[in-house]
């Protein structure tokens, strides 16, 4: 949240940093450095994401459930759509929260 408001889409935005660290497995920052410098998941999923690379960022643990069940693929692909709509720079483009719900059930 760089506005620091609080609004329905920055709890959005915050949902989707955490379905994306339920995604990865990683934190929410990820270091990126020895020297200490840590950079948000987003644009290393985003990065991935673009490439077509999403199991080099899906949790091992993950795909190892999901190898060869062609529905928990397209889960994951929509999950992880979801989750980077959810933290579009742009609030607009975020989806509202009952939305999101529906997406997930």
């Amino acid at each position: 949240m760089r506005s620091g408001y609080i609004s329905e889409k920055g709890d959005v935005y915050s949902f989707g940093v955490l379905l994306l660290v339920f995604l990865t497995g990683q934190e929410a920052l990820i270091r990126y450095e020895e020297g200490g410098k840590y950079q948000s998941i987003i644009p290393y999923v985003k990065s991935h994401a673009c490439d077509g690379q999403i199991e080099t960022i899906v949790d091992p643990e993950v795909l190892r459930e999901a190898k060869g069940d062609k529905h928990t693929q397209q889960y994951l692909h929509d999950f992880l759509a979801l989750a980077l709509l959810c933290t579009s720079d742009s609030s607009e483009a975020r989806p509202d929260m009952i939305d999101v719900a529906k997406e997930l059930v």
